[in-house]
């Protein structure tokens, strides 16, 4: 659809395919770029948008529903007066009626699904960032599965579309009196995530296995793993990789801690000091962490 340097151009197509779309390049921003491709499964239209450069972002949501899947870099989205980072791994559903401002990251890659406004009907789900939970990472994974059934229009691409309106459905319909509870290892299984994530949480700096994280909660190493994955779609290690990094933004974002370089900032974080580390810092958020250092924090 679209592969430009033009700004203008950009927001142009954004505002005939996403709805009502205003924004700006932030000042002190890098050359801009941007491409657009599209593609549809039955009433799905499916677009994959990357871009660079430090943008401020205006939507009101008309009409349908878009569900943004971030593949790098990081949105601080807010959405009708609450606040959400929208990061690799998470889904973001903005519905009809939502007001939505944004700060981008240096460069930024997703893609939009445009949801049909009929099946979003309902009280639709707790909060419009999908990450924690069976529910949330069925509706991930479901979105993904349409991605690739746009990209590739396989054989049966509809039953990719089907999956996606039925989990919808369910995120739309939370349950009701009439409906079964929720089961108490599904329960406990999340309490264990949420606390094993405090504990890591707290523990940044130090070096700890997979292993010692189990014995702390006198579970399995197995029970930890398979917990992670239902919950966050991630093992445990990976979430502690993920929180190391959110602590190294948080950092160099600090102007109190200008007098420390990018590779202490990295050792306070529990991260190598290294150039790999800066390599998994910028697939992460979209740019280097001395690029981070040196714009407006988000």
């Amino acid at each position: 659809m679209l592969h430009s340097q033009d700004f203008g151009q950009w927001e142009a197509v954004l505002a005939n395919t996403l709805g009502h779309h205003r924004s700006r390049l932030r000042p002190g921003s890098q050359p801009f770029e941007a491409q657009i491709r599209s593609g549809s499964v039955d009433d799905f239209q499916v677009l994959w948008l990357q871009g660079t450069g430090h943008l401020e972002l205006q939507r009101e949501q008309c009409g349908d529903g878009v569900l943004w899947l971030p593949i790098q870099g990081l949105m601080q989205e807010t959405i009708n007066g609450e606040e959400h980072v929208a990061e690799p791994g998470t889904g973001l559903m903005f519905r009809p009626g939502d007001a939505m401002t944004g700060l981008s990251t240096e460069t930024v890659s997703g893609i939009s699904i445009i949801v049909p406004n009929s099946y979003l009907v309902g009280r639709g789900p707790v909060s419009p960032l999908f990450r924690q939970g069976s529910l949330a990472q069925r509706l991930i994974n479901a979105a993904w599965t349409l991605v690739e059934a746009a990209a590739t229009q396989a054989h049966g691409a509809s039953f990719a579309a089907e999956r996606l309106v039925d989990v919808l459905h369910q995120a739309c319909h939370p349950l009701g009196p009439d409906q079964k509870p929720e089961r108490v290892t599904a329960i406990r299984r999340r309490e264990l995530v949420g606390e094993a994530c405090l504990w890591m949480q707290d523990r940044l700096a130090e070096r700890f296995s997979v292993v010692e994280l189990s014995a702390a909660f006198s579970v399995s190493v197995r029970t930890i793993q398979t917990s992670f994955q239902a919950e966050l779609g991630c093992s445990p290690m990976a979430e502690l990789k993920r929180l190391r990094l959110h602590q190294l933004r948080k950092l160099l974002l600090d102007p109190e801690l200008n007098h420390l370089s990018v590779a202490q900032l990295m050792a306070e974080a529990g991260l190598l000091a290294c150039g790999a580390t800066a390599a998994d810092y910028r697939r992460w958020c979209g740019e280097l962490p001395l690029r981070t250092r040196k714009t407006h924090p988000i």
